[in-house]
């Protein structure tokens, strides 16, 4: 199965980051955060994604949400199991929006799930 992340889009920092915290105690290795900006450019040398490719694309995805100290949650995930486990997690934080991915230059970004 192609790497798949779970991607959802929070309200603020503090709430992505229990989720974050949450997740870490489940088990779940391959996490990352990444607050969103509307006015402020990403440095060239931040690394905000598991995986850049997918950064323009989420980006984008996600321009209607963004404002301000959003934040944009990252679980790379390898089988349905861990999708569905990370899904129900990050649920309980109620997310604006929740969206699996799959990995790869010009992969679709996958469907919303919230």
């Amino acid at each position: 199965m192609a790497v798949k992340f779970v991607v959802a889009l929070f309200e603020s920092k503090g709430i992505a980051e229990d989720a974050c915290n949450r997740l870490r105690t489940e088990g779940v290795p391959h996490i990352s955060l990444m607050l969103l900006r509307e006015t402020a450019p990403l440095a060239a040398v931040e690394t905000p994604s598991p995986d850049p490719l997918l950064l323009d694309d989420v980006r984008h995805r996600f321009a209607e949400f963004i404002r301000n100290g959003e934040t944009a949650l990252f679980v790379r995930t390898q089988n349905e199991a861990e999708i569905d486990m990370a899904v129900d997690t990050i649920r309980q934080y109620a997310p604006l929006r929740i969206r699996v991915a799959v990995a790869g230059e010009g992969a679709p970004i996958g469907q919303d799930l919230l």
